[in-house]
This record gives C-alpha cells, sequence and structure tokens, in this order.
C-alpha cells in the first residue's frame, strides 16, 4: 500500500513539474529542448497510471481469497454481482481423483465433505433461489433395472447372496422390471455465511414398504464442519463404493445411514479427522429358555475416521465401538462390547482407470456390513452350557476396478466377500459367508443418459455347510435430472 501511495503522490506532481518546466516566461527565453522533455514526462507517467492498475488488480484478487483450512475460494470473473457466487470453493480435501469419479448410484454426490466444498466448484445444476443467498439444486435421477434370473436369486429388486434360496430349486427363472432405484434430492447451499457454508441434503428412493412407497435416504444439515441428521455412517466410506448397475453392490462393503451428530477437524492439509455418534441398534434374534430376542441399546454408535486426500486417489481407516444387548424374559438383561475397524481407499492407476479396495474386521458389526445386515447375528448365546451373549466375529472385503475403453464407455470388475463365526448355539440354518461378483459395460451416449449390462453371479453357505448359488442378468438405463454435458466436463 506505501508503494501505490509513492505512485499515486508521484502522478499527481508531475503534471504541476511540467507546466512549470513547459510554461514559457516569453518567446526567447523558451529552450529548443521543450517538447522533448514533456513527452517525456508525460510517457512516464502513464507507465506509473498502468503499474498502479496492476496493483490494484492484484489486491483485489488477494482480498477476494478465503483464508484457513486450506480452503481457496475462486476470484469471480467480471459478471453481475447476483452470479458472482455461482463459482464455488475448492479444497486439497477433496482430490481429483474424488470430485470426478463416475459411478451409477451417484452416492458421492451425497456424502459430507470437509468445510462443506462441493464436489463441483462450478456449482453446474444450482440456481439462486430469488431474493436470498442459497442455491438450491434439484437431483436425483430416473432408473429402472430390467433382471433376469437363471436360478432362485432371493430378492427380485437388489442381489443380495445371503436371500439365495437353500436348497435351491431347479429349472426355475425369473425376471422382474423395477423403478425402485430412482432418486430425487434437493441439495441447499448457503456460501460464506458468519458460520462457515451451511447445506441442506434430503434424498429419497423408492425403496419403501412396497414398491411405490418413497423412502428417506438422507436428511441432514451441515454447517461448516458440524453435521446433524441422518446420512452414511461415519464407519463407511462411500468413495469406495464400486461402479455397478446392482443397486446393492458388494456383500463385504460397510454400507449404513443413520442418524448422527459429527465433527471433523482437519488435521493439516490434506488430513481430516472425524467423530461421530451415531443411533444405535442391536441386530440380535434368537430364542432359548434363558434368552428371548429382545434386544435393547443401553448407550449410542461411536465412530472415529481419519482420511488422507491426495490427488489420484485417497485411504481412510474408521473405528466403530457399540454396546449390544438383549433383555431376558425374567427381567435380566445381557450386554457385550463390539467394535469394528474398516480400511479403504481409491487410486487411479492411469488414465481415468480406478482401482478400489476395501476390508473390514470386528466383533459385533453384521449390521454394517451389506449382507449379514438384518439377520440379527450382532451377537448370539455361545452355548446352551454357557447361556451368555457372544459378539460374533465378522470380516467383510471388496476389490473393484473400472476401467475406461473410451470417455463415455467404461467397464467394471467387481468382488466382494463376508463372513460371520457362528456360535455353537446358533442353528444350521444360520448365515455363514457368502461371495458376490460382477461384471458390466456402462455407456454414456450423451449428456446425463447412461445405458449398462450387468453379469452378476453370488452364492452363500449356511452354517451347516449347506450352499446355494444364482447368476443374474441385468440391464439398467439412468437419466440424471441434471443434464450435464460430458464433453465440457
Amino acid at each position: 500500500m506505501n508503494k501505490i501511495a509513492l505512485l499515486s503522490l508521484a502522478a499527481f506532481l508531475v503534471p504541476a513539474g511540467a507546466v512549470a518546466q513547459t510554461a514559457p516566461q516569453d518567446d526567447e527565453m523558451a529552450a529548443p529542448s521543450q517538447p522533448a522533455e514533456v513527452k517525456e514526462l508525460q510517457k512516464q507517467l502513464e507507465e506509473m497510471r498502468s503499474q498502479m492498475n496492476r496493483l490494484q488488480s492484484r489486491i483485489s484478487e488477494l482480498e477476494a481469497s478465503k483464508p484457513g483450512d486450506g480452503t481457496k475460494a475462486a476470484v469471480a470473473p467480471a459478471a453481475p454481482p447476483d452470479q458472482a457466487i455461482l463459482q464455488g470453493p475448492t479444497s486439497p480435501h477433496v482430490g481429483n481423483a474424488t470430485a470426478t469419479k463416475q459411478t451409477f448410484s451417484e452416492d458421492s454426490v451425497a456424502a459430507a465433505r470437509f468445510n462443506n466444498v462441493p464436489l463441483d466448484p462450478k456449482y453446474r445444476g444450482y440456481f439462486m433461489l430469488p431474493g436470498t443467498q442459497t442455491l438450491l439444486k434439484i437431483g436425483g435421477y430416473f432408473k429402472t433395472d430390467f433382471m433376469y434370473d437363471l436360478k432362485p436369486a432371493g430378492n427380485p429388486d437388489e442381489f443380495i447372496p445371503s436371500s439365495i434360496l437353500i436348497p435351491t430349486v431347479q429349472g426355475v427363472h425369473n425376471s422382474n422390471v423395477s423403478v425402485r432405484p430412482t432418486r430425487l434430492s434437493l441439495d441447499f447451499r448457503i456460501p460464506s455465511t458468519q458460520m462457515g457454508d451451511v447445506r441442506f441434503y434430503v434424498e429419497s428412493d423408492l425403496f419403501g414398504s412396497t414398491s411405490t412407497t418413497p423412502r428417506l435416504r438422507h436428511a441432514y444439515a451441515q454447517v461448516r464442519n458440524l453435521l446433524l441428521g441422518q446420512t452414511f455412517t461415519n464407519f463407511m466410506d462411500p468413495d469406495a463404493f464400486p461402479d455397478t448397475l446392482d443397486f446393492q453392490g458388494p456383500n463385504g462393503l460397510v454400507n449404513l445411514r443413520n442418524p448422527q451428530v459429527r465433527y471433523t477437524f482437519g488435521l493439516s492439509q490434506r488430513m481430516t479427522l472425524s467423530v461421530s455418534v451415531e443411533k444405535p441398534s442391536s441386530d440380535i434374534a434368537f430364542k432359548t429358555p434363558q434368552f428371548s430376542s429382545q434386544p435393547n441399546s443401553p448407550s449410542p454408535d461411536g465412530a472415529v475416521r481419519v482420511r488422507q486426500e491426495f490427488q489420484r486417489g485417497h485411504w481412510q481407516v474408521a473405528s466403530i465401538f457399540r454396546s449390544i444387548a438383549a433383555f431376558l424374559p425374567d427381567g435380566r438383561s445381557d450386554s457385550v462390547f463390539g467394535w469394528g475397524v474398516n480400511a479403504t481407499g481409491a487410486l487411479r492407476i492411469f488414465g481415468r482407470d480406478n482401482f478400489l479396495a476395501e476390508g473390514t474386521y470386528g466383533h459385533g458389526i453384521s449390521r454394517y456390513l451389506q449382507d449379514p445386515s438384518g439377520l440379527g447375528i450382532d451377537a448370539a448365546v455361545i452355548s446352551t452350557a454357557q447361556p451368555h451373549l457372544k459378539a460374533t466375529p465378522a470380516v467383510g472385503a471388496e476389490g473393484a476396478y473400472q476401467h475406461y475403453w473410451m470417455k463415455g464407455l467404461r467397464s467394471n470388475l467387481v468382488y466382494g466377500y463376508a463372513r460371520v463365526q457362528n456360535t455353537a448355539f446358533q442353528p444350521k440354518s444360520t448365515y455363514h459367508r457368502s461371495e458376490y461378483t460382477a461384471a458390466n459395460l456402462i455407456w454414456n451416449p450423451f449428456g446425463s443418459l447412461s445405458v449398462g449390462g450387468e453379469f452378476l453371479y453370488g452364492w452363500q453357505v449356511l452354517k451347516s455347510g449347506q450352499t446355494g448359488n444364482a447368476p443374474r442378468i441385468q440391464f439398467s438405463a439412468k437419466y440424471s435430472f441434471v443434464k450435464i454435458d460430458r464433453d465440457k466436463n
């Protein structure tokens, strides 16, 4: 600023000096060199004025930058004041691979981010509510699945290996057409409030009690890094989800949307720590002379997550801690401690190809794993001689590779594994383990239209050793409500 003041003073004084030197006392006293001196001074003046303009522009850019947490706000281009807000912030906490990864489910859009940074800083698809500073995006997509089962696969709308019939009925085929994956979302964003950026996100699909009943998926508010509401559990990593046409996805994934309170801390330019307190639910179903299937939840679940982001991918490690309990018919109860560790990662190998991996292990975490969730095997009685609860050990794993044949054509190979260690008391028909495989081809011909075909094969093993398997062929078509020109991304 001192330099600008000196230049301003010089600009003010130069014309006066020039006039004093160029005003002749009389014709005889006028020196012949004065016109050359005037031109030289005028040239210097123009140079100083140009330098002042450049300095002022640079100061305006610096003042428009947003300090703190490694987040930088982009300088709005010359535009009307009500349009300048449509240029959002970027952050090293959201790398290029995370922001541009494509999946049929689009779950990465719903996931909460550090400092509420959007995946697309250009805010494509958002519009400003009249008379406000609030941006709104009406998102989601219409999706239709065409499925054909060569053997009874259990669930007709989702490929869930734990639902495969055992023993398998031979010679039975099944076909289905479903629009239940169709989603609608409302994404409200209020940038640059005194409390930081604010986001309200609501999303639903049609997987309610019937084929036409809406179901709430997400409903949360995030003020800067404080999150309240229902969304993906802090124990999971939605950015490690593979790109499948099947709505369910691999059996070994951690996948649960849970009401919670979460706060995220910035540890470094690319690393964050998230801590959450979440809704508990003891997934227990058994009966003995001493115990009954009357689960209760003494305390909320707690989750801690560390995440490292970089341009070509990310890694994440999360832990869950639980109290699992059940009432006895005589009023007494028994409880056990549950815990789990989930490690995930995504890496862009070359070009746009991605490799995804996830591994989970713990005791009493079946509720959080795709396949055994809802089967009532978080904990079980040890044996008749030991009528006490035991948190059942469980493991889940997933690996996927996404390959781009060209910009609008991609394929995915996916494998999943899940296993629960049974107790001696559990019946022989209890779920023990399952596997999931998928291979697909997805074509994005233009805009937001995507079509694809997928082959799925899964099998499950019961405690007794009985097995069942089922293949499925699926074709899907999806059109996102927000049309994006792929070639301009």
